[in-house]
Order: C-alpha cells, then structure tokens, then sequence
C-alpha cells in the first residue's frame, strides 16, 4: 500500500489538454466519463505514458457503474496491470462473463424517459428475470430507480444480485448506494461497514468522505479524499473538491456587505410548495436582506400563504407584489429587479418557488461572487427533494460544448445520474449556473431587461442572461459546496404534453437564434481555458497543501 506521503505521478493534468481538450470539465456527468475513457485509451495505445491514467480511468468507471457491461469489460482489462485484489479480479471475471448489452436496450431508453414509469417498470420486471440478460437488466433498473425516486425497486435489485455468491461483493456495492441515495448517516455507516472496500476501494472512500462532510467534519472528509487523491490524483473532480476542503473561500458576514442585499421569489399557483420555501428561507440567516415575493398572478392559496408567512421574517423585510396576470418568468424577474431599484454594489438573489435553503445558503453565494472578483452571479448545486427523490444532484455547472451541425448554443449541465457523492462539492468559475437559486450583482442585472421576454413562459431565460454576461467578459461561479433541495423531478418526462414539447423546441431555436455560431465558437474556448486554469490552480494548490503536511 502507498505510504500517505507518497504522490503518485502522472502526467501533468496540462498534458492532456490538446488531446482531451474535455477533460477539465470533469468526470461526473453521465457522458462525459464515457466518451473520454475512449478517448484516453486510443491516446494510450500510441503513447504509452497515458496508459496508467487510461486504466485508472476504466477502474473509476467501473467503481461508479459496475453493471455496465462496457465499464466491466475495460476494468477486467486495467485490473490485470493495476495488480487489484483477488477478490476484485473474481467479481470481474464473473461480470465480464454475464453480462452484455442486448439489442432491445435501445428500445427500452425511450420508455425510461417516458413521464408514466409504468410500461418501464413492466419491461424491467420482464427482463430482469430473463435468464441470459437478466443481470444487465438489474444494471438498467437500479439506475432507472435512482432516476424515479423507488428505493424498494433498487434495494430488491440490490439483496437479488447480493443473494448470488459469485456477485456478493457487487450486492454490497449497490446495498451502499441505495443507503446513500435515501438513508440517513447510521444506515450510510452501516451500510458502508458491509461494503468490501477492496472491490470497491475508489467508491468506498469517496462515500466515506462523503459522509463526514455530511456530518459536519470537513477535515476528516479532507483526510480522507487526500489519501485517494494521492493516489489517484489524475483525476479533476477529485482534485477540484478537495483543492475547495483545503482552501474554502473566505466567509462573508452579511451585515458588512457595501450595499443593499435582496431576496427575490416569484410565484404562480404553487401555495403549498411556496409554503416550504419561504419556511426555509425565513429559517436561514439573511441578514439584512429584503425579502419580496412577486405573486404572478395566482389563483389559489398563495395570498394568504404569503399573509401567514409575513410575520416570520423582520419588520419591513418581507414584501409581496401582486399583478393581475400571470406575466412569466422573465418578466417576473425583470419586474423585481426594477422594483427593487437595484445599484451597482446591491447583491440579489433569485430563489424558486419549489426548493428547500439551508440556513448558511446566502453566506454561501456571497462568499463565492466575493472569491471571484471577475463574476457578476454564483449558483448552487441542486439536488433532488421530490417525494421519494433519491440522492442525487440534478444541476451543477453549466459548461460550453462547441457548436455542431444542429445547434449554436450547447450547454453541458454537470450532474449525475447516481448518487451525489461529494465530488460536485467545489467551487469553479463556468458560463453559467442553475437558476433555482442563484446570486447577482446589482451590475449584472442592469437596464430594463436582463432577463430576455422571449424565452416566456419560462425557458432559458437564465443560460441567455448568463451567456450574455458571459460574452462580455463576466463569468458565473459555481459554489457547489452548497445543496439547495428542489422538490419537483427534473429530467426524463417534463415535457408532459406536445403543447409542453413545442414550447421547449421552440425555445431551443431562439436560443440558437440569439447566439451567432462564431460567437459561440469563442465562447466555448473562452470556458475551455477558464475550465483548464481552474484545474491547473487545484491542482497546484492541493500540492502545496500536502506537500505542507508532509514537512510540518
């Protein structure tokens, strides 16, 4: 075992920028770790000093979807250079063995997007008991229950493949990630108890990690990733959240800032899942914020929702505008900003109407725009709080592909599918963030319309403002050391009807419309050097920061 005062070498993250321009972006969104562990493996094969990286890439994977035939099949192959245990080296072999990718599959990924799980689940049923693909099908199931929030359908998947003996280890694994998915800290603990770290020792420190931080002990959390990232230190997710545990940015005290702070949240026929959210924001500090809540036109309870609720925040700090109709959301945002009669030097933030704060959610973002002199507006991580939502992080930098034949504009949301496991947990500049909850300067919300009426109801109002910005020469920051809870569903099914389909569509080509290719071209490079710098500083400071440890 590598002493903890040992760095593995590799080659410099900068190496690998003209042949993997992605790979600052990260390793945690669902295409991503894919398409540049092929890339980095045809590197390998012509320059061989990538090979380590290439296999240490296969092994994560693997650790992080182990009943992906493809994963598998590239793990059993590093797993014989990277000398793994015994054990490891079985469970792949048998992996290997079972699985592969029947032709149906194909079929099967417009069901799992559909908004009725129904006909999904009736096909996972089927397949999972086949007996030649019914191991793959387990794979698709216990992905498809993190996506729709059913924990017995995962924790069935999960005591079925741990009652086979040659699969125990991988029943484990995957009893971990449903206790991390919809458990709380003594079930966590005790399921990773169970886990055999020395099957899954990548994924068994990061839940560890994971799990302190959780619990309030950052440095534990740090000891532990700096262990891993001794070892594994290629990896930029890895060195991103730990770069932000040894260095956080400085706390900001509200009450000191140079002008005015605002809290804006607008509303429209949601009285019950406003209640919640002002009842989180009404628990969280905020200083002296000013609190208004733009009624856009409702029908049902939220009047008097906001009337009851009036009363928990300070005197004169909580204001509801009410209009006659429902205006939509750009113009909802306009509306208060205008309102607000915002300077310069003001700090607003804008919160849904649907999500839960945690009390240290403002000092978050101010904390991160304070950081980052060059950005104009900060955002949060967001993670699924729906009705037995699992775990997971629905939203977290919002990075810039080139243009294609198709679009113009291709953003590049980095977030799951899986469980969150703390690797989103750090602080980075990008294009843009999530508009669920995020902070603006006053600058950045100036003239009449920053946020653009075409994009109404409600459709990519925020990406247009912070590309906007962005081609300016501002930037956002991501602070995603903070999780805001957002308590509907995102992904597969929200366009529920073909009225909600062309809405989507057509906001998708104004979108293009807006952002001259060319543009975009520039754009897109622009977050590729910013992504890299980010990278290159992490890892450079995490170094500094051990290599302290080790001497002091």
């Amino acid at each position: 075992m590598m002493q903890q005062t040992e760095i593995a070498v590799y080659p410099s993250p900068s190496s690998l920028r003209r042949d993997l321009p992605l790979w600052a972006f990260g390793l945690e969104g669902s295409w991503l770790p894919r398409h540049l562990a092929g890339k980095l493996a045809a590197l390998a094969a012509v320059r061989p000093k990538f090979s380590g990286i290439a296999d240490r890439l296969a092994a994560w994977n693997f650790e992080r979807a182990p009943l992906d035939p493809v994963f598998a099949a590239d793990a059993r192959a590093a797993g014989r250079r990277l000398n793994e245990a015994p054990v490891r080296r079985s469970l792949l072999r048998e992996l290997c063995r079972r699985l592969r990718r029947p032709e149906s599959a194909r079929d099967f990924a417009a069901l799992a997007d559909a908004p009725d799980p129904g006909p999904a689940l009736a096909w996972l049923k089927r397949g999972i008991n086949d007996p030649a693909d019914g191991l793959f099908w387990c794979g698709r199931g216990f992905a498809f229950a993190l996506a729709r929030g059913m924990a017995p359908l995962a924790r069935d998947i999960a005591a079925r493949v741990g009652s086979d003996p040659a699969l125990a280890p991988l029943g484990g694994r995957l009893a971990a990630e449903a206790a991390l998915a919809w458990d709380g800290p003594p079930a966590i603990k005790a399921a990773l108890d169970r886990l055999d770290a020395a099957c899954f020792p990548r994924f068994a420190a990061l839940a560890a990690a994971d799990l302190l931080a959780e619990s309030g002990d950052a440095g534990g959390a740090a000891a532990v990733l700096a262990r891993l990232w001794r070892a594994e230190n290629w990896h930029p997710d890895l060195t991103a959240r730990l770069s932000t545990l040894l260095c956080p940015p400085a706390p900001v005290a509200l009450e000191t800032l140079p002008g005015r702070l605002h809290v804006f949240v607008y509303t429209w026929n949601r009285a019950e899942l406003l209640t919640r959210t002002l009842d989180s924001l009404a628990e969280s500090r905020l200083g002296p914020a000013r609190v208004t809540v733009l009624d856009n036109g409702s029908t049902d309870d939220t009047a008097a929702v906001c009337r009851s609720m009036a009363g928990r925040f300070a005197p004169e700090r909580f204001t509801v505008l009410r209009l006659p109709v429902n205006v939509g959301a750009p113009v909802a945002r306009n509306w208060l900003a205008q309102a607000a009669g915002l300077g310069p030097d003001d700090l607003a933030a804008y919160v849904d109407d649907d999500v839960s704060l945690p009390p240290e959610w403002l000092e978050s973002l101010a904390s991160a725009l304070a950081a980052d002199s060059a950005a104009d507006v900060a955002g949060a991580r967001i993670v699924a709080a729906a009705p037995g939502a699992a775990r997971v992080a629905q939203a977290a930098d919002v990075r810039l592909l080139p243009p294609d034949a198709a679009h113009s504009v291709r953003p590049l949301v980095n977030s799951g599918p899986g469980p969150d496991l703390g690797l989103l947990a750090c602080l980075r500049p990008c294009a843009s963030v999530s508009g669920c909850c995020h902070l603006f300067r006053g600058q950045a919300l100036a003239g009449p319309a920053p946020f653009d009426l075409r994009f109404s109801p409600s459709q990519f109002d925020d990406l247009t403002r912070d590309l906007t910005g962005f081609q300016a020469g501002r930037r956002a920051v991501y602070a995603g050391t903070l999780a805001v809870a957002h308590h509907q569903h995102a992904g597969p099914g929200q366009a529920r009807s073909p009225a909600a389909v062309g809405q989507l569509l057509g906001a998708r080509t104004k979108l293009d419309g807006l952002f001259p290719r060319e543009q975009m071209l520039v754009a897109a490079g622009r977050d590729l050097d910013t992504a890299w710098e980010s990278l290159e500083n992490g890892w450079r400071a995490v170094r500094q920061r051990l290599d302290e440890k080790k001497t002091g």
